[in-house]
């Protein structure tokens, strides 16, 4: 029951224009930022300044992707049809969360390549591929905590508009207190500041994008612990949530 969920999911969402419009805006916005970096300098810039510069969009451009997807299975009664075909609430929970993953996993891919192609030849390179490989890694995991986060609120907004507009809003709200934070810890490294920096995904975004991470396993913890966080929350959530 479980994988013919997940292929129905999985169909659905590779059968929309939604998904291929996130990949579209994103490699757009990966434009925008190599020009600026390849334009605005005049000194040469080194690919680590540019290769994941483009993931400061990445969560506002998911929390839309993800609010459509949930919020269209609320509208065309997908979500009610998967209840009673299978009442297991946590695994529907669970499968729709995955294929949402899987999802924003492929724009992720996607961008950091098209990025990391595009930057080879006009940057110069000053990473290893280890560097390369240990930074994709560590977004993937800074993915999971953006759809968690934006997959729980679509899962308790339900109507597409309403959805679209909090997760957005809360998107913005995350990359703002990360400036914010950046620059306190800029003037003074304060130890709350830095923990709230940390937990927040863009805070972590902004420490992926310069590539400077000084202990990327307790990053990876922190979002791997927020995950399950979120995931618990939804489950009980979606268990008691009224589908009409």
């Amino acid at each position: 029951m479980t994988n013919r969920i997940l292929k129905s999911e999985l169909y659905k969402i590779f059968h929309e224009k939604w998904l291929y419009l996130a990949c579209f805006f994103m490699i757009i916005f990966s434009i925008g930022f190599i020009l600026m970096q390849k334009t605005a300098m005049s000194y040469t810039v080194g690919i680590n300044r540019v290769v994941f510069l483009p993931m400061v969009m990445y969560g506002i451009v998911i929390s839309v992707l993800i609010s459509v997807f949930v919020s269209e299975e609320f509208d065309d009664g997908f979500i009610k049809n998967k209840i009673i075909a299978n009442n297991n609430r946590r695994e529907i929970y669970l499968t729709g969360l995955l294929s949402n993953l899987i999802a924003s996993l492929i724009v992720y891919i996607i961008t950091a390549l098209f990025t990391l192609i595009v930057s080879y030849f006009l940057f110069s390179i000053n990473i290893s591929i280890w560097d390369y490989v240990s930074y994709f890694l560590f977004g993937i995991f800074i993915m999971l905590v953006f759809v968690g986060l934006f997959y729980f609120v679509s899962i308790v907004v339900g109507k597409k508009s309403r959805a679209i507009i909090i997760n957005m809003g809360l998107a913005f709200i995350l990359l703002i207190a990360a400036l914010i934070m950046n620059g306190m810890l800029m003037a003074d490294n304060n130890f709350l500041v830095q923990i709230l920096f940390d937990l927040n995904p863009y805070g972590q975004t902004a420490q992926l994008t310069s590539m400077v991470n000084l202990d990327m396993r307790q990053s990876i913890k922190i979002d791997g612990f927020l995950f399950i966080i979120f995931a618990v929350l939804g489950i009980r959530y979606f268990n008691k949530k009224d589908i009409n």
